[in-house]
């Protein structure tokens, strides 16, 4: 088990799941703990699937100044909010994934530079952007096609999800990056482009260190990066397959019982 006196100098968290509880929100545990961290002389690195505009109110509840991997590493920012790197989906994979995506009747959202778009309303969505207010614009498929996006997500249930999987995979004549964020959401992204990849270019272009860090998750979009750090801390609301590919990672405890905070202040802090 970590002792406090190696305590990481870089911290790295994901977001649904982990540092938000079940209304999606930080709890004031976690706000504090987090506080507490940087006064000690921690980086903070928040990395998750949302858009970069969707966590803007969380960046401000945590007093600013966090460099954000977001979109699952499409897009980089440094602390200031300033853009480090960003990379889109080629337009011929919209052309194969979305009609594929409608097919199976799931739900067709892709995230741009700026926006969330749908090709149909879907209100179960929304709750978990009442935080943030970032919520979709409905377009007709057609546009779509012709959008460039940093991320494409299918939200279905998993069974049909799966599928799609295997569909995408056998289709597709140029590589992506298919990632379940959790069951309900299938991801696809550029090449090369996950929290892993995205932690790598953010701490060589701000001079973080990357020896002896540790990085909170629970979902399969955050194996790259548990990878990538010195210590993956896996969340005990993630899927058992999660915790069976890291057997030897820490754990903390679930999200809804502030299983981040409560493990830095037993660890840490």
């Amino acid at each position: 088990m970590l002792e406090k006196s190696q305590s990481p100098s870089t911290f790295v968290f994901d977001m649904d799941g982990t540092l938000l509880n079940e209304h999606h929100e930080l709890s004031p545990l976690t706000i504090r703990a987090l506080n507490e961290l940087r006064e000690r002389g921690n980086n903070l690195v928040i990395a998750t699937g949302r858009h970069f505009m969707d966590i803007r109110a969380y960046l401000k509840q945590l007093g600013g100044g966090i460099a954000t991997i977001t979109c699952n590493g499409a897009t980089i920012h440094n602390g200031d909010g300033e853009l480090i790197k960003r990379e889109l989906l080629p337009l011929a994979v919209n052309e194969i994934l979305l009609p594929l995506g409608e097919q199976c009747g799931v739900h067709l959202n892709m995230y741009t530079d700026s926006e969330w778009l749908v090709n149909t309303p879907c209100e179960s969505m929304l709750d978990a952007h009442a935080q943030s207010q970032f919520f979709y614009r409905q377009i007709p498929l057609q546009e779509m096609l012709t959008t460039p996006a940093l991320k494409i997500l299918f939200y279905g249930e998993n069974v049909i999800l799966q599928q799609l999987k295997t569909q995408i995979l056998a289709a597709l004549t140029v590589p992506i990056h298919l990632t379940f964020s959790d069951e309900y959401y299938l991801e696809a992204m550029p090449k090369n482009i996950s929290k892993g990849d995205a932690l790598k270019t953010l701490v060589e272009h701000l001079q973080l260190p990357l020896a002896n860090s540790m990085a909170f998750g629970d979902g399969f979009n955050d194996v790259e990066l548990f990878r990538t750090v010195t210590h993956p801390v896996v969340m005990d609301n993630a899927s058992e397959k999660l915790k069976q590919l890291f057997p030897d990672a820490l754990r903390a405890q679930e999200n809804v019982a502030d299983g981040v905070a409560a493990f830095l202040y037993q660890h840490v802090l």
